[in-house]
């Protein structure tokens, strides 16, 4: 599925996990993912605002420890959304990858979260002049930004969303208090973060687009206009600022490509012959987490005999550089081929089924309203069977009958 992110106001955190549930990613699912992480202290809402002519979505933490809401803590003086509060839960750049590493997160909610957090510790280091591993996140890192963060990776997730385009971003001005003290706006780690997208100076005075918000566009998305697609569903997502400027939201436009239209990717493949088979699964975790949409392994024969892998991994062009790398550094390789494919993808969201093992999703793929694949997630079911003490394939079977009931009939593609 395709989305086109319009960000009318700006953009946070906050802002685009609400626009991704007003436009039908199911908050109980999202949040369930977001609790892999294991960080306790926290619960979260999703309750109706308006802004300006917007009736929209807002996505509201509250933090436990010290009775902190970030809908309200991060309200400042220019009236701008969170991002530079809670010193107190200060976090390192590497705490925070293994805690997204070792936590039982989907793999595509992981890697967007490893993305994210990754890109904004490098933009953080070359504020401050030190290495991306020495950062602390004094604000990022506490546990609402952990939560906004992993839950717009769980939304996209869930809604199958594999392309996002950003329009221009607005930039306010101003200063903020931050844990660093006073610094100018737009924040230098957002600049550091938009290199290559486009933005335009508005007049307002005050946070329009937060570091955190800053980072899942650049992550996660390219700058662009709205892509040819059909529009299927919308959702506004409200900030915590509620200026006379300017409506403070962030909108969301969901849609696919009409049938048949191929998009185009990269296709980068390498031959390796220095590979065991446990330096694999790593490889191709950093295929994944530098962007790739695909990637896999294929046993060949080389010359002279030798045995060896055939790596390959399909990634957009933004990506491709980044992929690339992954596959020269972790790969063993002294250099690969990169090739331009077109390709054809079936709009794909996630629903959520109740079984008598416990929730599961299921990935749905759709052309023009048909759905044409339908398959349960297998680490969902494999996470219930062991639970369970049963074979894998009775959750699945109890998964999809669980779907085809809640619709009246059985699933026939």
């Amino acid at each position: 599925m395709k989305a086109f992110v319009d960000p009318v106001g700006g953009i946070a955190g906050d802002m685009l996990v609400a626009a991704l549930v007003d436009a039908g990613a199911p908050l109980e699912a999202v949040l369930a993912e977001v609790r892999k992480l294991g960080v306790a202290g926290w619960s979260a809402r999703v309750e109706p605002a308006w802004r300006g002519p917007f009736a929209a979505s807002r996505f509201v933490v509250e933090v436990d420890a010290g009775g902190h809401d970030h809908a309200h803590d991060h309200e400042h003086a220019a009236g701008h959304d969170h991002d530079h509060g809670h010193v107190g839960h200060s976090r390192r750049w590497a705490d925070i990858r293994v805690l997204i590493e070792d936590s039982g997160l989907g793999e595509g909610v992981k890697r967007r979260a490893l993305a994210t957090f990754s890109l904004l510790a490098e933009a953080e280091g070359r504020v401050h002049g030190i290495p991306a591993e020495q950062v602390g996140f004094h604000e990022v890192g506490a546990v609402d930004s952990l939560v906004d963060i992993v839950a717009a990776a769980a939304a996209l997730d869930l809604l199958g969303i594999d392309e996002i385009v950003v329009g221009a971003l607005p930039l306010g001005g101003g200063s903020v208090v931050g844990a660093h003290g006073r610094i100018p706006l737009p924040a230098p780690a957002t600049l550091e973060c938009l290199r290559g997208f486009a933005v335009e100076g508005i007049a307002a005075r005050g946070e329009t687009v937060t570091p955190t918000g800053a980072a899942l566009v650049a992550a996660l998305m390219r700058p662009g206009t709205m892509p040819a697609m059909r529009v299927l569903r919308t959702g506004t997502g409200a900030g915590t600022w509620d200026p006379a400027s300017h409506p403070n939201v962030v909108r969301v436009i969901l849609g696919e490509g009409e049938a048949g239209a191929l998009s185009e990717v990269m296709e980068l493949r390498a031959e390796v012959d220095g590979l065991t088979g446990e330096a694999v699964p790593p490889l191709l975790d950093a295929l994944f987490a530098a962007g790739a949409v695909d990637a896999y392994v294929t046993p060949v024969l080389m010359k002279k005999g030798r045995p060896g892998f055939l790596v390959t991994a399909l990634c957009g062009q933004p990506e491709a550089r980044a992929v690339g790398d992954a596959l020269l550094r972790h790969g063993r390789t002294l250099g690969y081929r990169a090739t331009r494919c077109a390709r054809e993808v079936l709009a794909r969201r996630h629903e959520v089924v109740a079984t008598q093992f416990g929730e599961v999703r299921l990935k749905i793929g759709e052309r023009d309203g048909a759905i044409l694949h339908l398959a349960p997630e297998y680490e969902d079911c494999a996470r219930q069977a062991s639970r369970a003490g049963v074979p894998v394939f009775e959750v699945m079977a109890a998964a999809l009958h669980a779907w085809s009931a809640r619709r009246g009939g059985p699933y026939s593609g």
